[in-house]
C-alpha cells in the first residue's frame, strides 16, 4: 500500500524546527519554484505572441512555425532530463537549478540576435539544453520537501508557472513589440538594430538570469531516502515501473494527450486571435496576459484545495484525479466558444473561464507521479515522465495542428480549423487514461500492490 510519511525531514532536524519555521520554508519553496517556473514560460508566451510576424518576416510556412516551437525545444529538453533527473538524485538540486537557470537566460537571449530560421532554430534548441534542468530538480524538491497533505496545493501553485509565464510572456512581449515598432529602442547599444520580434524574445532572457540567485536562497531538503539516492539506476526505476506497470502506462499515456493537448491549442492561440479578428499584436498581448494574470491566482487554489480536500488527507488520491478530470471536461466548453465567438467581448470572456480551469489535469499527473513514486527514484522518473511528456507530447502537438490544417482545411483560418478538431479529441484522449489510471490507483491501493511512496 501506498504509505504517506509522516515527516519530510530527519527527527535531529525536526527537533530543532517549529512546525511553523517548516511550513513558512516549505512554501517560500513552493514560492520561489513557482517564480522558476513563470520565467521558464516567458519566452514560450512571448514566442506564442509574434508566430504571425516572425512568420512574415522570414517566410516560413505554418509547418515550419510548428518545428520551432516544438521540435526545436524539445528535441534536447527531452533527452537531456535523463541525465538532469540523474543529477537531481545525487547533488544539490539548489545548485543544479541555480547553473541552468543562468544557461538558458543566455541562451533565450541569443535568440533574440538570431538572422534567420535556423539561426533561431539553433538558439531554441540551446535553451531547451538549460531549461531540462528544471523539471526533476523542481519535482525532487517538491516531493521531499511539502507535506504529503499539502501536495495538490504545491503542485497548483508550481503549475501557475506555465499560465502565468505564458501570460507575462504575452503582456511582456506585447509592451514590448509596441516599444520596439515606435523605435523606443533605436538609440540603445546591442539591441538597437534588433527587431521588434527580435527584442520580444532578447530582452526577457536578460531579466531571467535573477532567477539563478534567487533559487540559490531556499533550504534544501533532506532526501527522504538519501543514501538509496546515492546508489539508485535508472535499471532500478524501470523494474519498479515493471512491478507496476498498470499504474504508469496510463499515467504515462495521459501525459502524451495532455501536453500535446495544451501545445495545440496555446502556441496556435495567439496566431488565431490576429486571424480571426485582425487584431495587432501588442492588443493581443495585452489582453492575453492581463486576463491570464486575473483569472489564474484563483484557479491554482480552487483546484488545489478541492484536490485535497476529496484526497482525505492523502488516503484517497484517486479522488482528486477524478475532480481534475471534471474541471478539465469543463474547459472544454469556453476554449471553444473561444475560438466560435461572434465577438471580441465574448472572445476574452471565454478566454478567461478557460484561464480559471486551465492545468487541473497537468496538477493531476504530477501528484500521480509523486503519489506512487519512492523518493529516491523521483528525479529519474521525472526526467523519464517529461522525456515522453516534450518529446510526444509538446513537441509534436503544434506541429499535429498544422499538418492536420495543411491536410484538411485551407485558407486563412485554416489553423483555427484545426484546433477545433484536435482539442477536443487530445483533451478527451487524456482524460480516459486519467481514469484508467485512477480506478487502477483504488485497486492497488485496496490490494496492497504499491509500496514506498510517500
Amino acid at each position: 500500500m501506498i504509505e504517506e510519511k509522516s515527516a519530510i525531514l530527519p527527527p535531529e532536524i525536526l527537533a530543532r524546527a517549529t512546525p511553523r519555521t517548516g511550513l513558512i520554508r516549505q512554501w517560500y519553496m513552493v514560492g520561489v519554484l513557482a517564480v522558476i517556473y513563470i520565467l521558464n514560460y516567458i519566452d514560450r508566451g512571448a514566442l506564442n505572441l509574434i508566430l504571425n510576424p516572425i512568420r512574415e518576416d522570414l517566410h516560413i510556412s505554418d509547418v515550419q512555425v510548428s518545428l520551432l516551437i516544438g521540435l526545436s525545444f524539445a528535441a534536447l529538453y527531452s533527452f537531456l532530463c535523463i541525465p538532469a533527473g540523474y543529477l537531481a538524485d545525487i547533488m544539490s538540486r539548489r545548485v543544479l537549478l541555480s547553473s541552468a537557470i543562468f544557461f538558458w537566460s543566455i541562451m533565450a537571449t541569443v535568440c533574440g540576435f538570431a538572422g534567420n530560421y535556423w539561426q533561431l532554430f539553433a538558439g531554441r534548441v540551446g535553451l531547451g539544453v538549460g531549461e531540462a534542468a528544471l523539471p526533476p530538480t523542481a519535482y525532487s524538491l517538491l516531493r521531499d520537501g511539502v507535506k504529503p497533505a499539502h501536495r495538490a496545493r504545491a503542485f497548483s501553485i508550481y503549475h501557475l508557472g506555465t499560465g502565468l509565464g505564458t501570460a507575462f510572456g504575452a503582456l511582456i512581449g506585447g509592451t514590448l513589440f509596441a516599444l520596439g515598432t515606435h523605435g523606443a529602442f533605436a538609440d540603445w547599444p546591442v539591441i538597437g538594430s534588433l527587431k521588434p520580434w527580435q527584442l520580444v524574445i532578447a530582452i526577457p532572457g536578460i531579466g531571467g538570469m535573477l532567477g539563478a540567485l534567487l533559487v540559490l536562497s531556499i533550504r534544501e531538503p533532506a532526501r527522504a531516502s538519501a543514501t538509496a539516492a546515492d546508489t539508485t539506476t535508472f535499471a532500478e526505476l524501470f523494474h519498479y515501473i515493471g512491478q507496476h506497470w498498470r499504474l504508469y502506462l496510463p499515467l504515462f499515456l495521459s501525459i502524451v494527450f495532455g501536453p500535446m493537448a495544451v501545445s495545440a491549442w496555446g502556441a496556435w492561440l495567439p496566431a488565431a486571435i490576429g486571424r480571426l479578428w485582425g487584431l495587432p499584436t501588442p492588443e493581443i498581448g495585452h489582453m492575453l496576459g492581463l486576463i491570464a494574470i486575473a483569472a489564474l491566482p484563483f484557479n491554482a487554489p480552487f483546484i488545489g484545495y478541492c484536490m485535497d480536500r476529496v484526497a482525505q488527507g492523502g488516503a484517497r488520491r484517486d479522488r482528486s484525479i477524478w475532480v481534475a478530470i471534471a474541471i478539465g471536461l469543463a474547459q472544454l466548453v469556453p476554449a471553444m466558444i473561444l475560438l466560435l465567438a461572434p465577438s471580441t467581448t465574448l472572445m476574452w470572456t471565454s478566454y478567461g473561464f478557460t484561464m480559471l480551469l486551465t492545468n487541473a489535469t497537468g496538477v493531476a499527473g504530477t501528484m500521480a507521479l509523486a503519489q506512487v513514486t519512492p523518493s529516491h527514484l523521483m528525479g529519474k522518473v521525472t526526467s523519464f515522465y517529461f522525456l515522453i511528456a516534450n518529446l510526444l507530447g509538446l513537441a509534436s502537438g503544434p506541429t499535429v495542428v498544422a499538418l492536420v490544417a495543411s491536410a484538411f482545411f485551407s485558407g486563412r483560418l485554416a489553423i483555427v480549423d484545426a484546433m477545433m478538431l484536435c482539442f477536443p479529441l487530445l483533451t478527451l484522449g487524456n482524460v480516459v487514461c486519467l481514469g484508467l489510471f485512477a480506478r487502477q490507483l483504488r485497486r492497488s491501493r485496496q490490494g496492497g500492490a504499491v509500496g514506498g511512496a510517500a
